[in-house]
């Protein structure tokens, strides 16, 4: 008996283990050997017959509950594999965010995962890489006159993973607020000085015509830029995960105004001064007329820009240059209005006024250039200014030779080859200020000097001469040398008109095809705000109708051959001789200017 309970309670294990056997082999049964047991697939509610790899390679990877997701996919390759590695690869809390689970969702939709969309997934949430803006680049496409109407943009948008799918491009206006900030501009004048142009928001399509690649290319048309100002060119664009990169260039200073001085065959010149802003010298300025661009500093490129955009888009060629030595002017000019957007296209030309009371020795009066001093001066003077400016594509020259007018030269004596020698030595056209109304070409100067010369005889030296201001003209030895005369205190128009005829008519007449005469006009002119002369010496009244006038009659005595007319002055607020616009007139004086040079060219 003992034997037979033995026997059969091995009989009974067996069978136990037989049916745990049983149990454990149906528990892990793999029908479709796919890694997952068939019970698991039956409770995940896929076939346990058809081979489910990514779910079990999600299995691995994550959470059940997350790996579940997964199930439906019906492709098992490296796009999907790859994908469910991006998204294992997650932080919990991230793969929990509403944005994944849309995305994710929204790739598991159909089922299947390809490597666009694994790209997508990758590109948005694990290793985002901004798509690339290149050759951002403008061009005019409708030009008149220097003056930009209409630009085309160009660039190319690039992604390593996913597609462009969104592109715009800005024009931005850009404004100068510092201007009113900085110099004081009165608010209601910076619509004056800034025409308002609104931004512009523009959405792009491809050149193609649709968006369906890793590169695209765009071309877009700007029209109608009202100008006077920089603009912004600010360029998005973004790829299919929501990548998003901008690029931005900046326009240089666009014209407001068409370059009318091209139109004529006059060259309008003018005086123009680079000393504002030195020792804040507006602070000693007593007037009552300001520049509509508030208090500047002429050692800022936008107001040279500014300059240069209203003087030639009425009519002036060229600005003449103060240079007075290698002070704040010298480096106005060197480092600020060459480097002007407007004057490195060639918008305008300058040349220099050598300021020769500020660089020679006072020979009380006039300059002796006898003075082995002031020869030298001169000749180093001269050899700095060849050396920085006379190679400049926009100074101003005739018949190939810079020209550079001598202010006072007028007050040259003693060895006057001398002029004929720098002339030669640098290749200059020399303009002086000879043609004064009440000198005469038999005129001795100095009086009473054993080196005194014949006024004509200095003249002769040069290769141009005009009157310039014609009363006050620089340095006070000429008024006292013409003290008592009967025409120094013209009262009205019609009296400084005779007056500048007297010179005209005897210096032109002088020239006689031998030197360039050139006519000069008075802006109008006063010492009552002024550091230097006397407040109470007589007034040159400014206004645009007198301006005019003045006009009219000077360009009745243009140089047949080289009709060059020079104007006192563009900026000189201090004795209110200025066509700059200005808070009293604000662009009267140009549109004067404007309208006589129309006229006249009729």
């Amino acid at each position: 008996m003992g034997d037979l309970r033995a026997l059969v309670l091995i009989a009974l294990i067996l069978v136990l283990i037989l049916i745990s056997s049983l149990v454990v082999y149906y528990m892990n049964r793999d029908s479709d050997n796919d890694g997952i047991p068939d019970s698991k697939e039956r409770e995940y509610g896929t076939d346990p017959n058809k081979p489910n790899y990514l779910l079990a390679y999600a299995l691995k990877k994550l959470p059940e509950n997350e790996a579940l997701r997964f199930k439906d996919v019906e492709n098992f390759n490296e796009s999907s594999k790859s994908l469910l590695d991006l998204y294992a690869s997650l932080p919990q809390d991230k793969r929990s965010s509403k944005e994944v689970n849309m995305i994710l969702d929204n790739i598991l939709a159909d089922n299947k995962i390809d490597e666009h969309e694994r790209n997508l997934f990758d590109d948005r949430f694990v290793n985002p890489t901004l798509p690339s803006i290149d050759n951002l680049n403008w061009a005019p496409t409708r030009e008149n006159l220097d003056k930009i109407y209409d630009i085309n943009v160009t660039f190319i948008a690039r992604d390593d993973k996913t597609p462009i799918a969104y592109a715009e491009l800005r024009f931005i206006p850009v404004e100068y607020t510092y201007m009113i900030e900085k110099y004081g501009m009165r608010p209601e004048d910076y619509p004056k000085v800034f025409p308002p142009d609104k931004e512009r928001v523009l959405i792009l399509t491809p050149v193609d015509g649709k968006f369906d690649s890793l590169e695209e290319k765009f071309s877009v048309s700007i029209k109608d830029i009202v100008g006077g100002r920089e603009y912004k060119i600010v360029a998005l664009v973004r790829d299919s995960a929501g990548n998003e990169r901008t690029a931005e260039v900046k326009t240089p200073y666009i014209r407001q105004f068409e370059n009318i001085a091209k139109k004529d065959n006059i060259t309008v010149s003018v005086l123009y001064l680079l000393w504002w802003g030195k020792g804040d010298n507006w602070k000693s300025y007593k007037g009552n007329v300001f520049p509509l661009l508030g208090n500047y500093s002429s050692k800022d490129i936008l107001v040279i820009n500014k300059h240069i955009d209203w003087a030639t888009g009425h009519g002036i060629d060229l600005f003449l240059i103060q240079w007075s030595g290698k002070d704040y002017q010298d480096e106005a000019l060197k480092y600020y209005f060459l480097n002007a957007d407007l004057v490195k296209r060639g918008n305008i030309k300058f040349a220099i006024l050598y300021e020769t009371i500020w660089r020679l020795k006072n020979s009380n009066p006039g300059w002796n250039l006898s003075d082995p001093e002031n020869v030298k001066i001169l000749n180093n003077d001269i050899s700095y200014l060849a050396e920085n400016y006379f190679s400049h594509p926009s100074y101003f020259r005739i018949g190939n030779r810079p020209l550079l007018y001598i202010y006072e030269s007028k007050g040259f004596f003693g060895d006057i080859s001398q002029i004929r020698i720098l002339k030669e030595r640098y290749n200059l056209f020399l303009v002086s200020d000879h043609a004064h109304p009440l000198a005469d070409p038999e005129t001795i100067f100095p009086q009473n000097n054993p080196l005194a010369v014949r006024w004509g005889d200095a003249a002769g030296q040069f290769d141009a001469i005009m009157p310039a201001a014609g009363l006050y003209d620089g340095f006070l030895w000429y008024r006292n040398y013409f003290k008592g005369s009967q025409v120094e205190n013209p009262v009205d128009n019609r009296k400084w008109l005779e007056f500048k005829k007297i010179g005209n008519e005897k210096w032109s007449n002088f020239c006689n095809n031998k030197l360039v005469f050139i006519p000069s006009v008075t802006t109008g002119i006063s010492y009552r705000y002024a550091l230097w002369g006397n407040p109470e010496w007589p007034r040159i009244e400014r206004n645009p109708q007198q301006f005019k006038e003045r006009l009219e009659f000077e360009l009745k005595y243009l140089d047949k051959n080289y009709r060059i007319l020079f104007i006192t002055e563009f900026n000189n607020f201090f004795e209110e001789a200025l066509v700059e616009p200005d808070s009293e007139y604000g662009f009267g004086m140009l549109l004067a200017l404007k309208e006589v040079l129309e006229k006249y060219n009729i």
